[in-house]
């Protein structure tokens, strides 16, 4: 099983649309919000792992895919971590 941490930051997020688009997104993944801007997964296996991933990054690939993001949201910061949950 594996557990996924990530940590995200923005600039240029006028009016939090982004973070507003994003939250919500990845709690429905399962990762729960434990500090700001950290994220953690309970664990999971490894298939699940990788769909988390893949799903945070194309969320924040493009921030101006969600109508609300200012024209100038960029992701800053992702620092991610998987790690083995013995």
């Amino acid at each position: 099983m594996w557990r996924v941490i990530l940590r995200i930051s923005y600039t240029g997020d006028l009016g939090s649309g982004l973070r507003n688009n994003v939250v919500p997104l990845f709690q429905a993944l399962g990762l729960q919000h434990t500090a700001t801007g950290t994220f953690e997964s309970p664990a999971v296996d490894q298939v699940d792992a990788a769909n988390q991933l893949s799903q945070v990054l194309q969320a924040v690939a493009n921030p101006q895919q969600f109508p609300e993001v200012h024209a100038q949201a960029v992701l800053k910061h992702l620092w991610v971590s998987i790690d083995r949950v013995v």
